[in-house]
């Protein structure tokens, strides 16, 4: 993985191919926002937590505490904690993370404004949060496919949600390797 940085550039770069999923295609997709780019900025700017789940519905619970506890006194703790509930929730529902013996992966990274040190949590400008899933019947769809579209619906509305929580959304990889999931929150003024 080569490591680039951009001075001006406060947001994170987060390598096309995960370090949990070394053979994850490059080819992806991205939602209508911008796509976040191929690298990984490290320093002390940057905080990054990665953790495995087993591939059970009660496992995403597990996952929104995680988040909750990492991003507790950020203004980012209720958004993320919500992302993080859908794509690990997707993860286990519609790809093979939820067969038996499957398992997702979350990580977060929060990076610091202007590339400062990082002191904490509470500083943090960003956060970027991903789940990467074993593949499946689909790739992710964000915007107004499926049920969404019918008012009634019980369900397909939650890339919708995280779509509008998000400053950008996307993921990268395909149905017979695996997907990296994210979304991007920044520190709103």
């Amino acid at each position: 993985m080569s490591i680039t940085t951009d001075p001006g550039d406060e947001v994170p770069r987060v390598a096309a191919a995960p370090v949990t999923s070394p053979g994850l295609p490059q080819a992806g997709h991205s939602s209508r926002a911008l796509p976040v780019d191929e690298a990984v900025r490290t320093g002390p700017e940057i905080l990054i937590w990665r953790r495995a789940f087993p591939g059970a519905l009660d496992q995403a619970a597990e996952a929104r505490r995680l988040t909750r506890f990492l991003l507790g006194g950020t203004p980012f703790a209720d958004d993320a904690e919500l992302v993080v509930g859908e794509l690990a929730g997707n993860a286990v529902r519609h790809t093979r993370s939820g067969s038996p013996g499957g398992h997702f992966t979350v990580e977060i990274i929060l990076t610091s404004p202007r590339r400062e040190p990082l002191g904490g949590p509470a500083a943090a400008a960003s956060v970027l949060v991903t789940v990467y899933d074993l593949g499946g019947a689909g790739v992710p769809r964000f915007g107004g496919h499926g049920q969404a579209d019918v008012p009634c619906a019980e369900g397909g509305r939650g890339l919708a949600i995280v779509t509008a929580l998000a400053e950008r959304t996307g993921f990268q990889g395909a149905p017979a390797t695996g997907h990296r999931v994210w979304a991007y929150l920044a520190r709103r003024p």
